[in-house]
């Protein structure tokens, strides 16, 4: 369980004034230990300040004076060292120069083990007796324990299924068995038991397995780390370090304290906020006598592996096969430019703080493992210079009796920052004026504001929430914005609840709930929808009908409390939907509109609400049918002066109609008649196979009835077209009536 430094203070935070506002000058104490705390070890930078911020990281500072060439270190967890890469700053006030910074980092264990000659356990993961003699398969050892002993190479291990008795029951259980080849050639298995003892013969083996074994005992004690700085100058000067950290995220909690009862008044009191904060110090050094900032804001961070070595993937090129060279020949080429022979070689750029150029693959030639040189300038938002950020400029060093710089002017000098800095006006902090005391893994729950604030008691529904709930509706008068947490009421020293707020604002005004109202009851009684046609317009032949649909509702608000009540009824924010009724709402938020009515002792209140929402409908007059029109207008109540424009259109529909019925028609006995003419060719045909004297008869008389369907045809096809030409003089008039009319009538 985790031990918390929690204040004196707490104990008595419900007493009249328990702690000084922040506001005022009168210092408040929250260190946890009562003795001074001891002071830092020789060579080590203090944290100084720390600030913690909501999106769960932590901006530390450590300071301290250094005299001449001086080294520094850091402690932090294994855990910050990605943090600490990414962001450490690091800056002289007094004219010093940072010439180095690195920490004891380590080669991953899995790139270690592959320095093994046998694979085992490449991955660091667990290793079984049977995973480690399958590795050593052909190394010589000594098996005694088992008979006589025996001398020789282990060839194979296997499992073997043995039989158990135990009683009258007989388990099948597996047992590991050693296949060994002596060096008199004889091959032997010996089964693996307690009594048997198997021993390396090879120093060299044995030596490797050892080294194992310290890999993975190292790689568990890899749990902290140490940055050391070198600062170098002459005199007494301020040092600076920074770096962000990732942090457990601060919690808020509030008091809100009454010294009324809730049954006295409904009007708005004077009530005491009071605010703490719970801290946990998670990082591998002891925050003593630092200044805290809780900073409510989330600035975008993330992780980087930069402590991990980063190894690139190299493509893997085959031998060259030696080849039968022929001759050959090559073209002449054109010098473009040449190099002077006496020319001086091409020089690395220089690194703020060294002497020479970097050599080798990294800062000072160091590759990974041991301790690892950073090297160059240590600037904001990582460790540039070397590693392929901006080459540092050249910076003089100030004699011992100068002045101190300014501060934008010794970080330029320190360090020659690549980044540029940015305001940020989005953020509120709570900045504790008394320095804090928490030890690592320790927390500690410290206050940060009291104020007052103007509060007023409500009741509170909702048709999300049936049951009626106590609130306050308060307006944060104080100058500082409230964060995201829990609260607690106070009601003359006794408990009245407990409820969640979000962030508030200075001036901003809040609902907070905090208990259930068991005497305010409220109900529906009464919901209805209907829709009216409010306005058709024609332009263009599209028919635009404008539909207001209603939605009404009636809640019933009943006070069985012997005392008044001020309740607030919450109503469902609908896109598109306005409030068409009295009383309005008093407020609005995204998701919900709230009235407020006054409830008598055993009084019921009817509260009224009505919606309205426009709706839009659009018909092309061409591809509607009468019926459909005369529907629409009906259901529209549509005026006679509406329809008598309209009637032109009618008739030219109708119209159209009625020859589109003809044409049908006359098309329909034309078809007729052709599938009838198609039968008599079929009969003639078939008269071919009778006998002559049978079949001239039938002859003429289907050639007959073929030349009386010739003329019956022909007089068909000129009715069709002349009603074709009907139609297509119809349809021009139905669209010149359609074009031409023009319609905007409320209704």
């Amino acid at each position: 369980m985790r031990n918390s430094a929690i204040p004196a203070l707490l104990c008595c935070s419900l007493l009249p004034n328990p702690i000084v506002p922040q506001s005022q000058t009168k210092p408040h104490s929250t260190i946890a230990a009562s003795k001074l705390p001891p002071a830092p070890k020789a060579g080590e930078l203090p944290i100084t300040r720390v600030s913690l911020y909501k999106n769960g990281v932590g901006f530390f500072e450590h300071s301290g004076r250094v005299t001449g060439d001086q080294t520094v270190s850091i402690a932090f967890t294994t855990a910050q060292l990605n943090d600490v890469l990414q962001s450490l700053t690091a800056i002289d006030r007094n004219g010093g120069r940072i010439s180095g910074a690195g920490y004891n980092s380590t080669t991953p264990l899995d790139q270690q083990l592959k320095s093994l000659p046998f694979a085992l356990g490449s991955d660091g993961s667990p290793v079984t007796a049977a995973d480690l003699y399958s590795a050593i398969r052909g190394a010589r050892i000594e098996i005694t324990g088992a008979g006589p002993s025996l001398t020789g190479r282990l060839l194979d291990i296997e499992m073997r299924d043995t039989s158990q008795h135990t009683g009258d029951t007989t388990n099948i259980v597996q047992r590991p068995f050693l296949t060994v080849v002596s060096d008199s050639a004889a091959v032997r298995t010996f089964e693996l038991t307690g009594a048997t003892q198997v021993r390396l013969l090879d120093t060299t083996l044995h030596t490797d397995i050892g080294r194992y074994l310290e890999l993975l005992d190292a790689n568990r004690n890899q749990g902290l780390r140490r940055l050391t700085l070198t600062d170098t100058g002459s005199g007494t000067r301020d040092l600076q370090v920074s770096y962000l950290s990732e942090v457990p995220i601060w919690k808020s909690t509030y008091r809100i304290l009454f010294t009324g009862s809730p049954t006295q008044s409904t009007a708005t009191q004077t009530a005491t906020l009071q605010g703490w904060s719970v801290v946990d110090n998670t990082t591998g050094s002891d925050w003593i006598n630092v200044q805290l900032s809780l900073i409510a804001g989330a600035p975008q961070s993330f992780l980087q592996p930069l402590s991990v070595p980063y190894y690139g993937r190299r493509t893997e090129v085959p031998l060259p096969q030696e080849a039968q060279l022929t001759p050959q020949t090559h073209g002449s080429g054109t010098t473009i430019a040449m190099l002077k022979e006496d020319a001086a070689p091409p020089q690395m750029a220089g690194i703020a703080g060294m002497t020479g150029p970097a050599t080798g693959p990294g800062p000072g030639g160091n590759y990974g493992g041991g301790n690892r040189s950073i090297g160059g300038s240590v600037v904001h938002g990582g460790v540039k210079g070397a590693l392929g950020g901006p080459i540092a400029k050249n910076i003089l060093m100030l004699p011992e009796s100068a002045p101190p710089i300014p501060f934008e002017t010794s970080a330029a000098d320190s360090i020659a920052p690549a980044t540029t800095t940015h305001a940020f006006d989005d953020y509120f902090a709570y900045n504790l004026t008394q320095p804090v005391t928490i030890r690592r893994n320790q927390s500690a729950l410290v206050p940060i504001l009291q104020t007052k604030i103007d509060a007023e008691r409500l009741t509170l529904w909702s048709p999300r929430q049936p049951q009626a709930l106590r609130a306050l509706s308060i307006t944060n008068t104080s100058n500082l914005t409230l964060d995201r947490g829990s609260f607690t009421i106070v009601e003359d020293g006794s408990f009245g609840g407990e409820g969640l707020l979000d962030p508030i604002h200075p001036g901003e005004r809040r609902l907070l709930s905090y208990a259930a109202d068991q005497a305010v009851r409220v109900t529906t009684d009464y919901s209805h929808n209907t829709q009216r046609v409010q306005r058709i317009t024609i332009s263009k032949g599209i028919l635009k009908q404008t539909t207001a649909e209603i939605a009404e509702v009636e809640y019933l608000v009943h006070n069985a409390a012997p005392e008044p009540r001020t309740v607030v009824v919450e109503h469902p924010v609908r896109p598109g939907w306005t409030i068409d009724s009295d009383p309005k709402p008093f407020e609005s938020t995204p998701t919900e509109h709230r009235f407020r009515l006054a409830a008598q002792p055993g009084e019921t209140v009817r509260l009224h609400i009505g919606e309205r929402h426009p709706l839009s409908q659009s018909y092309y007059l061409t591809n509607t049918s009468d019926e459909q029109l005369a529907l629409l207008l009906r259901n529209a109540n549509a005026t006679p002066a509406i329809l008598q424009q309209l009637e032109p259109v009618f008739q030219a529909k109708r119209a159209l109609v009625g020859l589109d019925q003809q044409i049908t028609a006359k098309q329909q006995a034309l078809d007729d008649l052709v599938k009838d003419q198609s039968r008599l060719r079929d009969n003639l045909t078939a008269l071919k196979s009778t006998a002559a004297s049978e079949a001239r008869p039938l002859a003429r008389r289907y050639t007959a009835e073929l030349l009386q369907q010739e003329d019956t045809l022909a007089a068909l096809r000129k009715d069709l077209d002349a009603l074709q030409q009907q139609r297509h003089a119809a349809q021009q008039q139905l669209s010149t009536a359609i074009d031409t009319l023009t319609l905007d009538e409320p209704l």
